[in-house]
C-alpha cells in the first residue's frame, strides 16, 4: 500500500537536512583555499559525518513509530484479553522489551544507514550505525481519563563520513521516550463504527482537517479533502463512480477514476479497531461525586452506583430511588461532584454570563431549576422551582482527579434531554459569515472558565448554536483580544471545552424553523448500535445551509444529515463543515470524564540527544 503523504513527509525531512548540510559544505573562505588538500578533505569529511548524524537522528525521531505502533496494537489486545492492570502491569510484556529494541534497531539499520554522493551533491558519503538498547518501563501515570505508560530506550548513532581520503566519525548518544495511553475519544475529528458507505458517501465539498477513523464502510464520491491521515480497520473503502455505483476497493480511487479523494497525509485501510463505549457508568459516578473508575469485580467496566451510594450523595432519607429532579451534589456546604438529573429533561439551557459566571437552566415539565456558577467567588447557587436559593462553596467544573471523585464538570441525566440550547441569536447571521470568529449575533453557551461534559442515558436534542465565549482559534489575534478583554486575560491556554454523550440514542439537531446554519463546538458522542449525530427530517426540511462543527463527532453509524443533487447542490438538511479543534490532538485537552479508547495506543515518540562527540 502506498502512502503518498508519509513518503512526502520523509522526503521533506531528508531535504531539510541536506539543504542545511550542503549550505555548510559550500561556504568557503579565503583561508580554506590556503589549507592543504588533506585539511580540506578532513573538513569536508567532518561535515559529511555531521550530515549523516543529523539524518540518522531525524530518522530515529520519525520512523520509530512505524515499528512500535503495530507491536502496541498486538500487545494491547493481549493485555485486554488477559485482564491486565494498567496501574501496575506493563502493556508491552517485560520479556519482549529486548525484542522491541532489536526491531527498532534493525528497521533503522536496514533502511536508513547511508547517505550517498547523490544525497550529498557529490561531496562524499556517510555510513550510519544504530544501537538501540535497554528498552524499559519508565513511568506509570494518567492520560486524560485513563492510564498512560512511558517507556524509554537508549540510542547511539555512529556516523562515519568520507570525502576523498578524509575520514571523520561522529557519535551521538541519547534516549527515546515512547508514551502509550488510552486516548480520549475526543482526539478524533471523526470516529465511526460504520461510516455508512453502502448507502451514502463523503463527497466533493466535504473537508476534514483532523484525524478521522472508521472501523468499517468508508464511502467516497468525487474529491473530498482530508488534510490529516484517514484510517479504517475494514481492509478497503467504497468508491463511487460517476454514475453513483460503487465498488469496495483497497485503493485510493474509483475504478473509473472519477472519485479520487485528496488524502493529504495518506490513508491506511488496515488500522486497528477503535471500540466505542458500551456504558455511561463512569459519567454517572462522576456526576455523583464518586470515583468514576471503581471496578470492584475487575470486568473492565465501572461499577454502577448502588442505591445506597445515590442516597448518600444526594442526601435522600429514607433511602429510595431518587425522585425526579435536579441535584447539585454537595456535602451541605461544599460542592463535591457534578450535577445529577433524575428523569427526562424537557430543556437544558447553557449561558455564558460574560462576567465570570456560567448559568444553567433545567426545565423538567413545569418545573425549572437555575444554577449559577460564579468562578470569581468560587461559589455555586441553585434556585429550586419554588424560588428558594442556596449557595455552596466551590464550582462543579473541570476534570477531578480520576480516582478521587469530587467536584467536576459532569452533568448526568438519567433519561433524555428534549432540547439543549443557548440564548437566541440577537440578529441575522449571513451564510457567508466566517467560522472564526463567529458572528457576534451568536450568543455563547459556555463561559471561558467552563469545562463541561453532558451525558444522557437516552436521546439528546440540540436546538441551536453551542459555542464558547472565547474562540480557541483567535487567541493569538491582537485585534480579536482587544475586542474581547476577558479572552485576553487567558495566560496558560484556553481550557473551555464541551463534550456531549448519549448512551442509548441519537444526538439530534432539531427543526427550529428559523435558522439557516448551525454552529456546534465541542465533541459529540453517540455510541449505541445504529445511532449517531442525526438531523431531524434531514430529507424534508429544505436547505439549511451548513453545519459548522468545530471539534469532533464520534458515532456508531454515520447518519444522513443532508441531501444533494448530482451536481452536489444542497436540497435538504445541511452541508457538513467539520473542523478540528487542535487542542484535542493527542488528548492534550478533553472534555471532563469523556470516554477513552479501550485499547492502549502509541501517543508519542520523542528523542533527546545527551552527547555529541567527534572522533
Amino acid at each position: 500500500m502506498k502512502k503518498d503523504g508519509v513518503a512526502l513527509a520523509t522526503a521533506l525531512v531528508l531535504m531539510t537536512v541536506l539543504v542545511a548540510v550542503i549550505s555548510v559544505l559550500t561556504i568557503s573562505t579565503m583561508g580554506e583555499f590556503k589549507q592543504s588538500k588533506n585539511s580540506i578533505l578532513a573538513s569536508q569529511a567532518r561535515n559529511v559525518a555531521e550530515a549523516g548524524a543529523a539524518y540518522a537522528e531525524a530518522m530515529v525521531r520519525s520512523k520509530t513509530s512505524s515499528v512500535v505502533q503495530p507491536l502496541v496494537d498486538r500487545y494491547s489486545s493481549q493485555f485486554i484479553n488477559n485482564g491486565g492492570d494498567p496501574s501496575s502491569d506493563p502493556v508491552i510484556p517485560k520479556d519482549k522489551w529486548s525484542d522491541v529494541a532489536n526491531r527498532i534497531q534493525t528497521m533503522l539499520q536496514d533502511n536508513y544507514s547511508a547517505l550517498t554522493g547523490n544525497d550529498l551533491d557529490g561531496i562524499g558519503r556517510a555510513n550510519v550505525n544504530y544501537t538501540i538498547s535497554e528498552f524499559r518501563l519508565a513511568a506509570l501515570g494518567s492520560s486524560g481519563n485513563g492510564f498512560s505508560q512511558t517507556y524509554t530506550a537508549n540510542y547511539q548513532i555512529t556516523s562515519t563520513g568520507w570525502a576523498g581520503k578524509g575520514r571523520k566519525r561522529i557519535i551521538e548518544k541519547g534516549y527515546l521516550t515512547i508514551v502509550l495511553g488510552r486516548p480520549s475519544l475526543s482526539q478524533w475529528l471523526f470516529l465511526v463504527e460504520d461510516a455508512g458507505g453502502r448507502r451514502g458517501f463523503f463527497g466533493t465539498g466535504s473537508r476534514f482537517d483532523g484525524p478521522v477513523h472508521a472501523n468499517s464502510n468508508w464511502g467516497f464520491w468525487g474529491r473530498p479533502v482530508f488534510t490529516d491521515i484517514v484510517t479504517s480497520a475494514d481492509g478497503g473503502a467504497w468508491f463511487y463512480k460517476r454514475n453513483f455505483r460503487s465498488n469496495f476497493l483497497d485503493s485510493d480511487h474509483s475504478t473509473d477514476g472519477f472519485t479520487r479523494p485528496d488524502f493529504q497525509e495518506g490513508y491506511d485501510w488496515h488500522a486497528a479497531r477503535v471500540e466505542l463505549p458500551r456504558n455511561a457508568l463512569s459519567q454517572e459516578r462522576a456526576a455523583l461525586g464518586l470515583p468514576p473508575d471503581t471496578d470492584a469485580n475487575g470486568d473492565g467496566i465501572p461499577d454502577p452506583p448502588s442505591r445506597a451510594e445515590k442516597c448518600q450523595q444526594l442526601h435522600i432519607t429514607p433511602c429510595r430511588t431518587p425522585p425526579s429532579g435536579v441535584y447539585l451534589v454537595n456535602d451541605g456546604a461544599n460542592i463535591t461532584g457534578g450535577i445529577y438529573v433524575q428523569g427526562d429533561l424537557s430543556r437544558l439551557q447553557l449561558s455564558a454570563g460574560g462576567d465570570g459566571t456560567q448559568i444553567y437552566s433545567f426545565r423538567q415539565g413545569s418545573r425549572t431549576w437555575t444554577i449559577v456558577v460564579d468562578y470569581n467567588n468560587n461559589t455555586t447557587t441553585i434556585t429550586n422551582p419554588s424560588g428558594t436559593s442556596k449557595t455552596y462553596n466551590g464550582v462543579p467544573n473541570g476534570q477531578a482527579p480520576l480516582s478521587s471523585g469530587g467536584a467536576n464538570g459532569q452533568i448526568y441525566v438519567n433519561g433524555s434531554i428534549g432540547q439543549v440550547r443557548s440564548p437566541s441569536r440577537t440578529g441575522w447571521v449571513s451564510p457567508d459569515s466566517p467560522d472564526h470568529p463567529p458572528s457576534d449575533s451568536i450568543q455563547p453557551a459556555l463561559s471561558l472558565e467552563t469545562q463541561l461534559n453532558i451525558t444522557a442515558r437516552d436521546e439528546i436534542g440540540i436546538f441551536n448554536d453551542l459555542i464558547y465565549e472565547c474562540d480557541p482559534t483567535m487567541m493569538g489575534d491582537g485585534n480579536y483580544l482587544a475586542d474581547h478583554p476577558r479572552c485576553a486575560s487567558v495566560t496558560n491556554g484556553l481550557k473551555t471545552v464541551l463534550g456531549m454523550f448519549s448512551l442509548n440514542d441519537d444526538i439530534t439537531i432539531l427543526e427550529n424553523g428559523h435558522m439557516n446554519d448551525i454552529y456546534l463546538w465541542g465533541s459529540y458522542l453517540s455510541a449505541a448500535d445504529g445511532k449517531g449525530l442525526a438531523v431531524a427530517n434531514y430529507n424534508g426540511r429544505g436547505s439549511q445551509g451548513s453545519m459548522h462543527l468545530f471539534g469532533g463527532v464520534i458515532q456508531w453509524m454515520d447518519q444522513l444529515r443532508g441531501v444533494v443533487d448530482r451536481r452536489g447542490n444542497l436540497i435538504s438538511g445541511y452541508h457538513e463543515r467539520f473542523e478540528y479543534d487542535n487542542r484535542f490532538r493527542n488528548s492534550s485537552l478533553a472534555p471532563p470524564n469523556f470516554p477513552t479508547a479501550k485499547a492502549f495506543q502509541l501517543q508519542s515518540v520523542t528523542a533527546v540527544r545527551q552527547l555529541h562527540q567527534e572522533r
